[in-house]
């Protein structure tokens, strides 16, 4: 019972020790986009990397061996990307971008979707 509650206790300080860390600010024009996200490697947690290159495309290197492309244009408040996986067109996805620092944090759908964290490397 003594190891519950000193885990419960752990886990809900670093719980709200990581929400306090995040202080992630939304993107909101092209200009920063460009600025904080075109041209870095964009690594997620399993290892794959991504690039938003300045001429409107995307690379990527996965770690499960797929090959993928893309393009993408900001409209509006959204990155909006469309990409081929392995061959089969994923369509267009316009996706909430925000920033903490080199972290970044993207949610699919306009904001309503699966979100993703990333580590920026320039």
């Amino acid at each position: 019972m003594k190891n519950t509650i000193l885990f419960l206790a752990v886990a809900g300080t670093l719980a709200i020790a990581g929400a306090a860390h995040a202080d992630y600010k939304r993107v909101k024009t092209a200009k920063q986009f460009n600025s904080d996200i075109v041209g870095k490697k964009l690594t997620d947690e399993q290892g794959n990397v991504f690039v938003a290159n300045a001429d409107g495309t995307i690379s990527a290197k996965l770690k499960s061996g797929k090959k993928f492309s893309g393009t993408w244009v900001w409209n509006k408040k959204f990155w909006c990307r469309n990409g081929v996986l392995d061959g089969k067109a994923l369509g267009t996805d316009c996706q909430l971008w925000e920033t903490d620092g080199d972290t970044a944090r993207m949610t699919r759908e306009k904001g309503k979707g699966k979100t993703t964290i990333y580590s920026i490397n320039n």
